[in-house]
């Protein structure tokens, strides 16, 4: 009796120790592709010794009194760090990745808390398509099959008939009934194959010469009734170029029009009066602006707005965002 009941132990401690070897969240991180040399490394240093903590994450602000960790930034960063041919770095926030953000169910928690029960297309798009690229760049198909994964997760859970959505509650098994049109990436979005209706928003929105931001129910509507974000509004255009193949020529109007009257664009705009707000001017804007212009060849806006964006003042990480700063720099990598 005894000897079998010894002989139970031990089979248990023994099925006890394969689970939690097998068990997803205890998982290697995936293989390393071959090192290369990149072809810059000061963003590098000053990122790690700026605005990444010791366990890897990136803040937001250097010392900020509540900072966020967010896949925003990893993403941003990954893009990055393909566009300078940097594998091993890669490597380390791919790991990061699956360390802080990804659950055991393959979604990407939009911020590395514990609390976090949601994803955010608009990460889960930019992460998949860093991997994509990666993984084509580097000739790894270890990053191709994490993107598709991921990805599959996204086009499952987070649509609505088809639709995209803001995100996905994984815990409460809830979804956002709207779709920012800004989160739409439509390179990412090929590689799973949507289907038409989840190009449908971004293929029929039009300007006037703003866009309407948010799609929800079948209908455009407004983020704000009074003020539009400029942020919003580039990347806006950018999926709708590349989705449709052309400018929307109102938006682009007003754009050139603005760059030859004053000279620069600004922050936030009055929806009704097409005037400023105020005069602050955003690095981001300009970083996409100067995607914007390069990508529909526009290459003397794009040079003027390059120039304001090299203007732009990144240098204290404390008041910088990290979105801001990193976006300056793939914006010149380009």
């Amino acid at each position: 009796m005894k000897r079998t009941i010894i002989i139970t132990f031990l089979l248990l401690l023994i099925g006890t120790g394969i689970y939690f070897f097998l068990r997803p969240e205890q998982k290697d991180t995936l293989s390393a592709p071959k090192e290369t040399k990149p072809t810059s490394s000061s963003v590098q240093t000053y990122v790690k010794e700026n605005y990444m903590t010791k366990n890897g994450l990136i803040i937001d602000y250097k010392n900020a009194q509540e900072p966020h960790y967010l896949a925003e930034s990893i993403g941003l960063y990954m893009e990055y760090l393909v566009e300078v041919n940097d594998s091993k770095t890669f490597q380390e926030q791919v790991a990061t990745l699956q360390k802080h953000f990804i659950t055991t169910d393959n979604f990407i928690k939009w911020e590395a808390t514990d609390s976090t029960t949601t994803n955010a297309i608009v990460d889960d798009f930019r992460i998949t398509e860093a991997l994509y690229q990666a993984s084509k760049k580097w000739d790894h198909q270890a990053y191709q099959t994490l993107a598709d994964t991921l990805i599959s997760n996204t086009k499952k859970y987070s649509a609505v008939q088809g639709v995209p959505v803001d995100f996905y509650d994984f815990v409460h098994k809830k979804k956002a009934d709207t779709l920012h049109l800004s989160y739409l990436n439509i390179q990412a979005m090929r590689h799973i194959n949507y289907s038409a209706k989840a190009y449908a928003p971004i293929k029929n929105v039009s300007a006037t010469p703003f866009f309407t931001e948010v799609f929800q129910n079948g209908q455009f509507q407004n983020a704000d009734a009074n003020e539009v974000n400029m942020i919003d509004q580039m990347l806006i255009a950018i999926a709708y170029y590349d989705e449709n193949g052309t400018v929307e020529p109102n938006f682009d109007q007003f754009l050139q029009t603005e760059l030859t009257s004053k000279g620069k664009i600004y922050a936030r705009y009055d929806r009704e009066t097409k005037e400023p707000n105020s005069e602050n001017e955003s690095t981001a804007v300009y970083a996409f602006l100067t995607q914007y212009f390069n990508k529909t060849n526009q290459a003397k806006n794009g040079k003027i707005t390059k120039e304001l964006l090299e203007k732009m003042d990144t240098s204290n990480p404390e008041t910088t965002h990290f979105f801001d700063y990193i976006n300056k720099e793939i914006t010149l990598k380009k």
